[in-house]
């Protein structure tokens, strides 16, 4: 195993402080300049100071917690076939484990992608909304808001797609490789910038189809769920994608979640009942 190698499955695996607060410069370096120049910002930048604590807590806390749930979870599934988990192993299992490892990468890549696809309509339609309202609470969407996850949306988002990739004989570094994938995405996605991929808008999520998932406005309620393919929205009737137009609002419709850090980390707990209104105003 080569140095760079190694440091990448560290990063990939453990978080530390220092592989955070590296990914949060290198996205602010590129991203922050890009949005001045590109950007649409309208009025004052709020939430700010929530924005940052997330960045400091989901990258480092709430990837612990979901390490943790997801190495507990496959790693019990793989000892009821006499395997022991390997994070580092480029040996899958089955008629996936045998296929080369950069076909495994991207067809863990696309499979992880649609899992999501639907496990973001379940979050939206069901008691899990709280917790998936805080990623739907900021008023002004920009790279800096593309932190705020609950760490039980991570946690069960993450487990959710873990479980069939193992099940399927995908290999670990195989599903590593796919995570700067994931993150790249979720942080461009969300940066405040009128792109849409051009010729690929149609296959790629863009930051502007991504926004009108974080729209408040009626007619984009409940579309655009996927996170690095459009074409499952295309699929199941979910996409939508207005030409020459943008959001002009965000946040959650009905009841707002609260806007501090510590209040949002408590949101979910606090409105696990049902009768609180979602994105879609379905109960």
């Amino acid at each position: 195993m080569t140095p760079a190698w190694e440091l990448f499955t560290r990063w990939a695996i453990w978080p530390t402080a220092l592989s955070a607060a590296l990914g949060f410069v290198a996205f602010a370096v590129v991203l922050t300049p890009t949005e001045w120049f590109c950007g649409r910002r309208n009025g004052p930048r709020r939430g700010l100071r929530t924005d940052l604590l997330f960045w400091a807590f989901t990258p480092v806390v709430g990837k612990a917690c979901t390490f943790a749930a997801v190495t507990a979870v496959v790693s019990a599934l793989m000892a009821l076939d006499g395997r022991e988990l390997d994070l580092t192993s480029t040996t899958g299992w089955g008629p996936v484990g045998r296929q080369p490892l950069w076909l495994q990468t991207a067809a863990a890549v696309v499979l992880a992608d649609f899992i999501f696809y639907w496990l973001h309509r379940l979050f939206h339609t069901s008691r899990l909304w709280p917790a998936h309202a805080v990623h739907h609470s900021p008023e002004h969407l920009d790279w800096l808001s593309s932190m705020r996850f609950h760490p039980v949306n991570d946690v069960v988002s993450r487990v959710c797609q873990a479980v069939p990739l193992v099940l399927l004989g995908f290999a670990p570094v195989a599903v590593l490789c796919a995570v700067p994938v994931v993150v790249v995405f979720i942080v461009v996605t969300h940066a405040d910038v009128p792109w849409t991929w051009g010729p690929l808008r149609h296959v790629l999520v863009s930051p502007v189809y991504h926004h009108w998932h974080h729209s408040s406005e009626p007619e984009a309620l409940d579309t655009n769920f996927a996170g690095v393919f459009v074409f499952w929205d295309w699929l199941f009737g979910t996409k939508y994608l207005p030409d020459g137009r943008l959001p002009a609002a965000y946040g959650v419709v009905g009841e707002r979640p609260p806007a501090g850090f510590l209040g949002l980390l408590a949101y979910p707990f606090r409105r696990h009942t049902a009768g609180h209104t979602q994105p879609g105003g379905e109960a």
